[in-house]
């Protein structure tokens, strides 16, 4: 296999079995068509720990358009501002009480 773990199409045509197998022992390959990234084979265990994450993506999307569902668009803007000026931090006043930057 390549080292940059890059195989064209009509290589893994020829040699699956080989690429199977380093698969199967951890190693992930990109395989191209006609030079462009088509598609990308995975051992199990990494596309079980993708599929999870995706799975409580789309439950955290679900639950969040649940609970938001009775506010109107503007309101979910606003809630979202708010929450991101809560958590944005602070930036600390300089010394000479002016708004830039920390003296050095």
């Amino acid at each position: 296999m390549r080292p940059n773990n890059r195989i064209p199409l009509e290589t893994l045509r020829r040699s699956l079995g080989r690429v199977a197998h380093d698969v199967e022992r951890g190693s992930s390959v990109v395989v191209e068509r006609r030079g462009e990234e088509a598609f990308a084979l995975v051992p199990m265990r990494l596309y079980r720990l993708l599929e999870e994450g995706r799975r409580a993506l789309v439950e955290s999307t679900r639950q969040a358009r649940e609970s938001f569902s009775d506010l109107f668009e503007g309101e979910v803007e606003q809630l979202v501002e708010e929450e991101l000026g809560a958590t944005r931090p602070r930036a600390a006043p300089s010394v000479d009480g002016g708004g830039g930057p920390p003296a050095l």
